[in-house]
């Protein structure tokens, strides 16, 4: 999972590092893009929103030849915020399809996408 620090320095100067909730604070983090040390630190978690993944699904079947299939045809994936999979679709669809698709889910709770998820089928 991203988190987000929001610096500020005594100038006012505002600024945002995101970085793996894993990995620690750089020295570089606490320095404004004007030079100056930060004074407050504030971390921000992501919405509890669901993520979407759109991912290809061409394979190549001739590694000598270098022969794919499935060129222009797409899986799509929900994850949680720390990119967990949560479902993905069994049969691959165009681009324009799964971005219709994909709209779906904007702004959609984990729950809200499962259940609209669970309806479709995809």
């Amino acid at each position: 999972m991203r988190v987000f620090l929001q610096y500020m320095c005594d100038n006012g100067h505002r600024w945002t590092v995101q970085r793996p909730h894993t990995e620690d604070e750089q020295s570089s983090d606490v320095i404004c893009p004007e030079g100056h040390p930060a004074i407050t630190c504030h971390v921000e978690l992501p919405v509890d929103d669901v993520q979407i993944l759109i991912s290809p699904a061409a394979r190549v079947v001739d590694q000598v030849r270098r022969q794919r299939i499935l060129d222009g045809r797409y899986y799509l994936s929900l994850l949680d915020k720390t990119g967990k999979e949560l479902c993905a679709s069994k049969d691959h669809h165009d681009w324009d399809a799964v971005v219709k698709f994909a709209a779906f889910f904007k702004d959609k709770s984990i729950e809200q996408a499962l259940a609209w998820w669970a309806s479709r089928k995809l």
